[in-house]
């Protein structure tokens, strides 16, 4: 019984560790793209955080005007530096037809 137990508690053990071993030292980002390092990770999501930003403010936007800003620069509540993604410095993607905006260099 006690020899039972050991084994489960180990079996237990090994799964925690792979599963740590698995989000510190790469792992997937939506089951298709490789994250390199957490630092990478962090990057991206503070891209994402971002983009949030702006999507609330074209919703915010939408609601005001009952319909997408044509341009980026017609939201008045934000700051050019954030149409661009904080980590590569590169303009953000926008569509104005379904006002979605997308990062050219992290995909969500």
């Amino acid at each position: 019984m006690a020899l039972i137990s050991i084994i489960i508690s180990l079996l237990i053990m090994a799964l925690l560790i792979y599963v740590a071993l698995t989000l510190y030292s790469g792992g997937k980002d939506n089951a298709t793209e490789t994250i390199t390092a957490p630092i990478e990770r962090s990057r991206a999501v503070q891209c994402f955080a971002q983009i949030r930003k702006v999507e609330t403010a074209i919703k915010m936007y939408l609601a005001e005007h009952g319909r997408y800003p044509s341009s980026l620069n017609e939201i008045g509540d934000l700051t050019k530096e954030d149409f661009y993604c904080p980590v590569t410095n590169n303009p953000y993607n926008y569509n104005p037809s379904t006002g979605k905006i997308t990062c050219p260099d992290h995909n969500r």
